[in-house]
């Protein structure tokens, strides 16, 4: 049998001490849960800007092994989320070639567009003989 002496002795925590614990412990658990919830939205928007310029990439080489190059505008989809239009148009060379040279440049441009309004532009040239027109 233990004596009053002994139980006063004793150690344990008070229920103030308890309630600032799961204090503490709530404030931690809600911090990390909104730094995964961020982590996991970074990694998401990462995910579709690195879909989008590979789908992007595929459309402008798409376009780069056409034979003829025609100025104009096409839109399209790829999925539910991704759309794509591009936009090719002759490039105003004057200040860049003389007038002799046989090769006109064209200006090859894709747009890719998704959700929240992003979007990614991918452009480039290419020269086309004057007789393949």
């Amino acid at each position: 049998m233990t004596s009053p002496r002994a139980r006063q002795h004793q150690a344990g925590f008070t229920l103030l001490e308890v309630l600032v614990a799961f204090a503490v412990l709530t404030v931690t658990l809600g911090i990390l849960l909104n730094l995964f919830s961020l982590a996991i939205q970074t990694s998401r928007t990462a995910q579709d800007q690195q879909k989008a310029v590979l789908l992007a990439e595929s459309k402008l080489a798409e376009l780069d092994a056409g034979a003829t190059l025609r100025p104009g505008v096409e839109r399209g989809e790829f999925d539910d989320r991704f759309a794509w239009e591009t936009r090719i148009e002759e490039y105003d060379s004057r200040a860049l070639m003389d007038n002799q040279t046989l090769l006109l440049p064209y200006r090859l441009s894709v747009v890719v567009s998704w959700s929240d309004h992003r979007r990614y532009e991918l452009a480039t040239l290419r020269l086309v003989r004057t007789e393949a027109r």
